[in-house]
């Protein structure tokens, strides 16, 4: 099976095609999986706006002022769910980060390590979220396996 992306900057929205010679059963297996993967939404806060979005455009969960905040490349939502809710709602693309930041790996794009502590850049974002030494390990693990 042949796996092939192409950029285009035209597109207004992304578009994802498989083509194929029949449907078999692994093909019926990667559409589920990104149906599901697409599927996932949740709802947050901007101001007396109540917005749904894609979990998959979430860059990182965090606390800040005893409120959670959901942060994508726009800007930041208030959710009314704990850090703890989250975690144990969300799928495994997110893991903890620390004790006040949950990230979506899936969006992670660098890792940048000093003498101080660990920070993590993401895909197209001047966004950045700290990591502590106590979730570090985990983290880099899961971010292995899933790369």
């Amino acid at each position: 099976m042949q796996v092939e992306f192409k950029q285009d900057k035209q597109l207004k929205g992304n578009q994802l095609i498989i083509k194929a010679k029949k449907l078999t059963p692994e093909i019926e297996a990667a559409l589920a999986f990104l149906e599901e993967k697409l599927a996932q939404k949740i709802t947050v806060y901007q101001g007396s706006d109540e917005i749904i979005l894609p979990l998959t455009s979430i860059l990182f969960f965090e606390t800040s002022d005893r409120h959670v905040w959901a942060h994508d490349r726009e800007g930041s939502y208030l959710v009314k769910q704990t850090l703890r809710q989250l975690e144990a709602s969300l799928p495994s693309d997110f893991d903890r980060a620390s004790k006040s930041a949950l990230v979506n790996c899936r969006q992670i794009n660098a890792v940048k390590r000093s003498i101080t502590g660990c920070e993590l850049g993401f895909t197209a974002s001047y966004k950045k979220v700290f990591v502590s030494r106590r979730y570090y390990q985990t983290l880099i693990s899961h971010l292995h396996e899933m790369r």
